[in-house]
């Protein structure tokens, strides 16, 4: 018995790795072009290197909240994306990228103080965004770190891959104790629909951001700090979603080789 029940055992857990190796390397394609955007945005605003640490912060929020906390994430992520293909079509008179971003983080914003979700506070949504922010934090710290140290800049594809399965371990490795500790000081309790209000907020300004820095280079005689970070992120993103799969699959393969939570049930 001993002998048929091993083999069993070990063809279940490598189709389990494959699958998970499959879900982080999705998670993986989605975070390549935004966190690859959000930098070029910031390095032509002068961050320089600590551009990683906010990009990759912000980054690995956003797709904590899309894997954990699914109501918030579809609502306000595709209220996002049709305010943005909104502003991009009536893209005349001065209207452009920034008041695409903060009128969708408005209306998003409104309809989370409005709006009661099924599920309280939406599975948790403060405290896995909390450790989503801080797992991206670390892997950009890291990054900002490292790289002066380094004869050249690094590339996109390292660091991306990087950031993707740093950020996937350490998102799943530390997600129950945010949730625990958000939960023993009551944000949810008190705060909830600030709470659900402020994260869609920045999840719709994602959505609207991405569709305009998507579109940059079909937009003619476009303009501005977003036209040039949408057109240096296209040159770079086939190696950078590349990327992200592979460093996504290593993730999830990683996880489930050492037995890490699925972390979907919270």
């Amino acid at each position: 018995m001993a002998m048929s029940y091993r083999p069993s055992t070990l063809l279940s857990g490598l189709r389990l790795a494959f699958l998970r190796g499959i879900v982080w390397s999705l998670i993986g394609m989605i975070y390549a072009p935004l966190f690859t955007g959000l930098v070029e945005l910031l390095n032509l605003a002068g961050w320089d290197r600590f551009a990683y640490v906010v990009a990759a912060s912000l980054t690995g929020a956003v797709c904590a909240v899309l894997y954990g906390a699914r109501q918030v994430a579809l609502i306000s992520t595709g209220l996002g994306v049709v305010v943005g293909v909104t502003f991009l079509i009536l893209a005349v008179g001065g209207v452009g990228f920034l008041q695409a971003v903060l009128s969708a983080a408005a209306l998003a914003a409104i309809l989370g103080l409005l709006v009661a979700f099924p599920e309280r506070c939406s599975r948790h949504v403060a405290g896995k965004a909390l450790a989503g922010l801080v797992a991206g934090a670390t892997g950009g710290s890291v990054l900002a770190i490292a790289e002066p140290l380094h004869a050249a800049a690094f590339s996109v594809v390292a660091v991306v891959a990087f950031l993707v399965s740093v950020t996937g371990v350490l998102y799943v490795a530390t997600v129950n104790w945010w949730v625990a500790l958000t939960h023993r000081m009551q944000l949810e309790a008190r705060t909830c629909h600030r709470l659900e209000s402020s994260i869609m907020a920045i999840l719709a300004a994602v959505g609207a951001g991405s569709v305009w820095m998507v579109s940059g280079p079909l937009v003619p005689g476009g303009e501005g700090m977003w036209h040039q970070a949408s057109l240096a992120m296209h040159r770079t993103i086939p190696e950078a979603v590349l990327a992200g799969l592979c460093g996504g699959a290593i993730a999830g393969f990683l996880l489930q080789s050492f037995r890490f939570s699925w972390v979907h049930e919270l």
